[in-house]
C-alpha cells in the first residue's frame, strides 16, 4: 500500500511538472533543469557517491577535485535533459527536431538502409537520447525502439504515448523476437541502448579498461537478420541545442564460432560507446553502476 501511494504521488508530481514546464520558455527550462540537477546531487548523496565511484574507475588520472566538478556537471546535464524532455511533451515532432542543430554522417545510415535488411542503431544513455528516434523518423527513416517496462504502468504509458504520437514504434523489452524481426525486415531502424549492466544475456567486455557485463542480444539479432549495426549518438552543444553523430556500420564477424562472435560484438560496441563517453564525459549517466556485476573467477 505504501509503495502504491508513493508511486501515485510521483505520477501526480510528474504530471504537474509536465504542465508547469510546458509554460516555460525552452532556454529557461534548460537553466532551471541544470539548477535542479545540481540540487539533486546535493540532496541525494548516495547518487553522487555512485557517480564519483564510477568516475574514479573510468578516470583514475583525474584528481578528486576534478572528478567532483565532472560529477556536478553530469547532474546539471541530466537536469537539463529531464526538463527538456518534459518540455518536449508540448512540442510536435517537427519542433523537436528543430532542437537539433546538425546531423553528421547521414550517408552512413543511408548506405546501411540501402541493403534493405534494417538497421540496429547502437546508442547509449548519452545526451537527450529520447530525441534520437523522433529525429530519425522525421528524416524519413521509420524507427522503433526497444523499451524497458517502467515500474509504474501509468508512467510507462505516459512515456510510450509521447514516443508513439511522434511516429516512433515502441517494442516492450521481453516481447517476442518476431516483432523486432518484422521491423527489421521492413527496413526500419531499431534503437537499442546497450550501455548498462542489466539482467539479460550478456558477455564480459572491456569498458574504460575494466570488464563490464555487456548485453549481446543485438548481436544474436543481427546474426539472424543480416541487419547493419550503425552507431548513432546525440550530445548537447554550447549553444544549448543538440548535435547527432552517425558513424559507419560496425563490421561484425559471422563465423561458425558463435561465442567468439558474441564476444567480439560486445567488445566492439563498448569501444564505440566509450569513445563517445570520453568525448562528452559530462553527458553520460555516471550514477548508473556500470561495473556493478563482478566477473566470475575463471
Amino acid at each position: 500500500m505504501r509503495r502504491k501511494i508513493k508511486n501515485t504521488l510521483i505520477y501526480l508530481f510528474l504530471r504537474t511538472l509536465l504542465w508547469g514546464v510546458a509554460c516555460l520558455p525552452w532556454r529557461l527550462a534548460l537553466s532551471l533543469g541544470a539548477a535542479l540537477g545540481w540540487l539533486f546531487q546535493a540532496a541525494v548523496p548516495g547518487e553522487r557517491r555512485r557517480a564519483l565511484a564510477s568516475l574514479a574507475s573510468a578516470f583514475p588520472e583525474l584528481s578528486a577535485v576534478e572528478r567532483g566538478r565532472l560529477a556536478r556537471r553530469t547532474f546539471a546535464a541530466m537536469g537539463r535533459n529531464a526538463l527538456e524532455f518534459f518540455k518536449l511533451h508540448a512540442y510536435s515532432a517537427r519542433r523537436i527536431t528543430g532542437l537539433v542543430e546538425a546531423v553528421e554522417g547521414r550517408q552512413h545510415m543511408e548506405a546501411a538502409l540501402a541493403r534493405g535488411r534494417g538497421v540496429v542503431c547502437l546508442t547509449a544513455h548519452l545526451g537527450n537520447w529520447e530525441i534520437l528516434p523522433i529525429l530519425t523518423n522525421s528524416l524519413g527513416w521509420p524507427s522503433a525502439v526497444v523499451a524497458q517496462r517502467l515500474y509504474d504502468p501509468r508512467l510507462d504509458a505516459l512515456l510510450n504515448r509521447f514516443r508513439e504520437r511522434r511516429g516512433v514504434r515502441v517494442i516492450q523489452r521481453g516481447r517476442v523476437t518476431s516483432e523486432i524481426i518484422r521491423c527489421l525486415r521492413r527496413n526500419m531502424l531499431l534503437g537499442v541502448l546497450n550501455d548498462q549492466d542489466t539482467d539479460v544475456d550478456s558477455r564480459w567486455a572491456p569498458f574504460f579498461g575494466r570488464p563490464a557485463k555487456t548485453p549481446v542480444g543485438i548481436f544474436r539479432l543481427i546474426r539472424k537478420t543480416g541487419s547493419a549495426l550503425v552507431p548513432i549518438f546525440i550530445a548537447r552543444q554550447p549553444s544549448g541545442k543538440n548535435r547527432v553523430y552517425i558513424e559507419p556500420e560496425i563490421p561484425l564477424p559471422a563465423s561458425e564460432d558463435l561465442e567468439a562472435d558474441l564476444q567480439a560484438g560486445a567488445a566492439r560496441s563498448n569501444q564505440v560507446i566509450e569513445r563517445f563517453v570520453r568525448r562528452f564525459p559530462d553527458q553520460w549517466v555516471w550514477f548508473h553502476q556500470r561495473w556493478k556485476s563482478r566477473q566470475p573467477e575463471a
